[in-house]
């Protein structure tokens, strides 16, 4: 993580101040940091039209000089562009890339698209920019060296998941653009659902035939906001999987949100 390229595939940037914070911030540890133009526009709720932030997402995987791109925020926006992103572009020009929330669309389409290990962690706006020095280098050696303090599991497979509404959103199109071909541990979060939403969403996962054959563990994360029933939900959702599963609230919408490397392996 040197040279950094910030874009905004999502939803409105409505703090530029505190992203010229981030930008600092990691200026001050030596980094080049270049902030793309949809971090500046608006079209509706995103970060100007569509054309605007693939332009710049495409542009980020171009530049030569970049060689770790960082997600605004999340917000909605990105499921807009996916039937339009080049994944050649992504493939042949290969970096890493951060986001989570609804850029988990985009997380797990680049791992299935090019093979590429992406990462579900703290975004430019609200995570990078309330950072203090420990934590950031921390955060830099965990995305450098593919780190992630995996709960004692005892199950192998790669670290696949995000959140949990982003992801059965992307159930509408074909398998073959977003399920990976490997045994996962699927790792999910969320905010604001109520229990029957999240019981919902995982009843349609385990209806998603191609998705549940893959999983072979399942990670819950914190889902800030459920009611009394979650813990139940979840685990009735791991007993019909009958897979093993852990807990581990630092994959979380809040202020913890850890690092998970999307793609990468775990062995017992």
């Amino acid at each position: 993580m040197e040279n950094i390229g910030i874009i905004a595939p999502s939803g409105t940037v409505c703090d530029i101040e505190k992203l010229n914070k981030t930008k600092t911030f990691m200026e001050n540890f030596g980094m080049r940091v270049k902030i793309f133009p949809s971090c500046y526009e608006k079209f509706r709720y995103m970060a100007g039209d569509d054309e605007v932030r693939l332009k710049d997402l495409h542009n980020a995987y171009l530049d030569k000089n970049i060689d770790t791109i960082i997600c605004a925020r999340g917000g909605y926006g990105i499921i807009r562009l996916l039937e339009k992103i080049n994944f050649n572009i992504i493939k042949d020009n290969p970096k890493k890339i951060i986001g989570s929330s609804d850029i988990t669309a985009l997380l797990v389409s680049i791992y299935k698209k090019t093979d590429q290990i992406t990462y579900h962690a703290k975004m430019a706006l609200n995570g990078i920019s309330n950072m203090e020095k420990e934590e950031f280098l921390n955060y830099k050696n965990s995305i450098e060296n593919n780190i992630y303090n995996l709960p004692k599991f005892p199950i192998k497979g790669i670290l696949w998941g995000g959140n949990l509404a982003t992801i059965v959103s992307l159930f509408g199109s074909p398998s073959e653009n977003y399920i990976p071909d490997d045994g996962i541990i699927l790792f999910l979060e969320d905010i604001n659902e109520p229990d029957y939403k999240i019981d919902k969403m995982l009843t349609q996962i385990l209806r998603n035939k191609p998705l549940r054959s893959k999983i072979k563990g399942v990670i819950f994360g914190e889902f800030i906001g459920a009611g009394q029933y979650l813990n139940e939900i979840l685990e009735e959702f791991a007993n019909i999987l009958n897979v093993p599963f852990a807990y581990d609230n630092k994959i979380t919408h809040g202020n913890n949100n850890t690092v998970v490397p999307i793609g990468a392996s775990i062995k017992i």
